[in-house]
C-alpha cells in the first residue's frame, strides 16, 4: 500500500479535492455539536487517514481544532507544508490507526473522521472493528463518527471488476478490481499522463466490507447508527450507489 500512495502522491489532490459539499456536512455536525453545549471551546476533530491534510486543514480554517494522522510519512510530511501558520489548530501524525489509542487519552474528541475508503485498506472486519471500538473510545459524549466507503454489497453483488476511471487535466487514473477467493480485492491502480505514458502501476490488498459487517461493527462498539447517506449532499443509499457515507454517534 505504501508503494502505491507514495507513487500517487503527486497527482492525489487533483485526484480526489475536497469539494465543498465535504466540508459543509462535516461542520453541520460540529455546529450541531457546539449548540448542544457537548463542546467545550473549539469542536475537536481526528482525521484518520488524513492523507495530504487538505479536508483537515479546510476545517481548522471553519474553525475547528484538527489533528490528522496517516501511515503514509510522505502523505504526512505534505499535510505538515502545507499547513499555514500558525500552526496551533492543526497538526499531522505519521501513525498507523491501530496505534492511535496509545496517543490519545478516552474522550478527547467531538468528530472523528475515516473517509475516502480508508477502512477497506484494513486487512479484514476484526481489523475494521478495531479501528471503530478506537473511534468509540477516543469519542467525547453525543460524539459523532463519520465513515466513508466504497459501497462494496454493489461490487460483490455484480462482480464488478473496474471502477469509473478519474480523469484531471493532466491524467487517468485506472481503477480495476481482481477478487482472490479468500475475501480480498486486489485493487490494481494505474496512472495515466494526459500525453499517454505510464506514470505508475501499483497493487494493493483491500477488504471489502459489507454494509451489514459495518452496522455490526458500530453496534459491537457501542455507537449509535444515525443516518445512511451516498453522497455528502445526503443522496439516498441503494444497492447501486457507488459509495456508502454513514455518520454514528456515542
Amino acid at each position: 500500500m505504501r508503494e502505491l500512495y507514495n507513487s500517487m502522491l503527486e497527482y492525489y489532490d487533483e485526484l480526489f479535492p475536497v469539494e465543498q459539499d465535504r466540508i459543509d456536512f462535516i461542520v453541520s455536525y460540529a455546529e450541531r455539536i457546539r449548540k448542544s453545549g457537548a463542546a467545550s471551546g473549539m469542536v475537536k476533530l481526528l482525521d484518520l487517514g488524513c492523507a495530504t491534510g487538505t479536508t483537515a486543514i479546510q476545517l481548522m480554517k471553519t474553525g475547528m481544532d484538527v489533528t490528522g494522522i496517516d501511515s503514509n510519512d510522505a502523505m504526512i510530511q505534505s499535510a505538515n507544508r502545507r499547513n499555514p501558520e500558525p500552526k496551533t489548530n492543526a497538526r499531522f501524525f505519521a501513525m498507523d490507526m491501530a496505534n492511535v489509542k496509545k496517543y490519545f487519552s478516552p474522550g478527547s474528541f467531538d468528530i472523528i473522521l475515516c473517509l475516502g475508503n480508508t477502512l477497506a485498506h484494513l486487512n479484514g472486519n476484526e481489523d475494521i472493528l478495531d479501528v471503530i471500538r478506537t473511534a468509540a473510545g477516543l469519542l467525547k459524549k453525543n460524539g459523532v463518527f463519520i465513515f466513508q466507503l466504497i459501497n462494496y454489497d454493489r461490487i460483490l453483488d455484480k462482480k464488478i471488476t473496474e471502477l469509473p476511471a478519474i480523469e484531471t487535466q493532466r491524467s487517468r487514473f485506472v481503477r480495476k478490481y481482481a477478487f482472490t477467493g479468500d475475501g480480498h480485492i486486489n485493487f490494481h491502480a494505474t496512472l495515466i499522463s494526459s500525453t499517454g505514458n505510464m506514470v505508475f502501476s501499483e497493487e494493493t490488498t483491500l477488504y471489502p466490507v459489507t454494509l451489514k459487517e459495518l452496522t455490526g461493527d458500530l453496534r459491537e462498539a457501542g455507537l449509535i447508527e444515525e443516518d445512511l447517506y451516498s453522497d455528502f449532499d445526503r443522496g439516498p443509499l441503494g444497492k447501486d450507489s457507488l459509495a456508502i457515507l454513514g455518520t454514528a454517534s456515542k
